[in-house]
């Protein structure tokens, strides 16, 4: 089969690296000759002497069901906390469009799979979700169920029943009690007389069941992520990371979207639309040593710490008010790799704060007023790798926010309370994280 004249594009723009033109808007103004100073070893001051930090290091995998027909059922990207034990697993929606809402033709990504083969899948997958991703696995149902072996029975509420390719019914909609097959049949299931939105919703329920059943833990972490199996041992590409994950308590959170039709979608696919925003907000929170830089403009940390009395006007949380700022970012064009939403043991003053990793970038934050609100320009007494400026919100950008209207971010509907928290990725000096990239 010919590939789309959109596919053909889309698989030019992931081999390049899917970097698009900045927006002539407020931040980035002059920002790409500016980090492109900053990244140059030429001229570098080697006795600046200011203190250099890292991100944490947090594994990150990706875990891809097929079905009978070897078309793509289910995903789930799997993020170890940097303590190498817990953390958070995100399904993401088969139908997502690969292209990120760009071009003229909407690209599911389980239909570009099908198109250009599984191999496909690591980069279609990384450039879709903004993330680097360790391992990528992709099997199927005996696959998956001796991955789940360890977890099973798992009780688990399927909102919705499921069906396969040939409308059979795999798993009822209730409580119920399902063992290990029964759990990857669910995942491995897709009608595609049911658009993949709908039976979502089932995926999530059975990793929100996984992550019930590992509880505080279960079993020991392995110590390494990406030493391959000894010789003769059965093992996959992502079972490092599952195992560590298994060890210590883990999250599961949803991804919102929106389905695409009309004129945005000639081909009339099934296809979703994922908010890049909150998926720049998650992992900046959970995996920012990983979060991609497609931009050619400034890479930001955005920090907001406000105590609940400074938020209690509001009525929105940090998480709300940190979902602002990077969707305000990525409409103008930057970057956004990290993001702090816990209250600060200083609260925040009144202009926001941007603190620049050097004085040549000060140029790129140009216009920023006009985001933020009155801000206070400097360079940092430290630098992060990989990041460009760190933008600590102040309380006059709270301001800013109530007199715009904004609303509370909106929130994806939750299967448990075990939504997927924010892991310990503070900066530090370790040498741990993304100098490892």
């Amino acid at each position: 089969m010919t590939a789309l004249p959109g596919r053909r594009r889309r698989s030019t723009l992931v081999a390049a690296g899917a970097a698009v033109a900045v927006s002539a808007a407020a931040v980035g103004l002059g920002a790409l000759g500016a980090v492109t100073l900053y990244n140059s070893t030429e001229g570098a001051d080697a006795s600046s002497g200011r203190p250099e930090l890292v991100f944490p290091a947090t594994p990150t995998g990706l875990l891809a069901v097929v079905d009978e027909g070897g078309h793509l059922a289910s995903m789930a990207v799997l993020v170890v906390q940097p303590s190498g034990t817990g953390g958070s697993v995100i399904p993401v929606p088969v139908s997502a469009d690969a292209s990120g809402g760009k071009g003229e033709e909407r690209l599911p990504i389980a239909e570009t799979m099908s198109l250009n083969g599984t191999e496909s899948l690591p980069a279609e997958a990384e450039a879709l979700l903004g993330l680097t991703l360790d391992e990528v696995e992709i099997v199927d149902a005996d696959g998956l169920t001796e991955k789940l072996e360890r977890f099973a029975p798992l009780d688990v509420e399927l909102p919705i029943g499921v069906t396969d390719a040939d409308g059979n019914v795999v798993a009822e909609a209730g409580a119920q009690t399902l063992d290990a097959a029964e759990a990857a049949a669910v995942l491995a299931a897709r009608d595609p007389s049911v658009p993949a939105a709908d039976q979502y919703p089932a995926v999530r329920a059975v990793w929100s069941a996984i992550a019930a059943a590992i509880g505080d833990g279960i079993g020991a972490p392995t110590g390494s992520t990406t030493v391959p199996p000894a010789p003769g041992a059965q093992g996959g590409e992502v079972d490092g990371i599952l195992a560590d994950l298994a060890a210590g308590p883990v999250g599961e959170r949803g991804v919102r979207m929106r389905p695409v039709e009309g004129a945005t979608n000639p081909r009339g696919v099934d296809v979703v639309l994922l908010d890049q925003a909150e998926l720049a907000l998650v992992f900046g929170q959970i995996a920012p040593g990983k979060v991609a830089a497609p931009n050619p403009a400034l890479s930001v940390r955005i920090e907001s710490t406000f105590s609940d009395e400074q938020l209690a006007e509001t009525g929105m949380t940090n998480t709300d008010v940190a979902y602002a700022a990077v969707s305000q970012i990525l409409f103008v064009g930057g970057n956004v790799l990290s993001v702090d939403t816990a209250p600060a043991d200083e609260p925040p003053g009144g202009a926001t704060v941007i603190e620049v990793a050097d004085e040549t970038l000060i140029a790129g934050t140009e216009g920023a007023e006009v985001l933020f609100g009155p801000i206070d320009v400097r360079v940092g007494e430290t630098r992060i790798v990989g990041v460009d400026a760190t933008i600590r919100l102040g309380t006059d950008y709270l301001d800013l926010l109530t007199e715009l209207g904004a609303a509370p971010m909106p929130t994806v509907p939750t299967t448990d309370d075990r939504e997927a928290a924010p892991a310990t990725t503070e900066p530090s000096d370790d040498g741990a994280g993304a100098g490892d990239d």
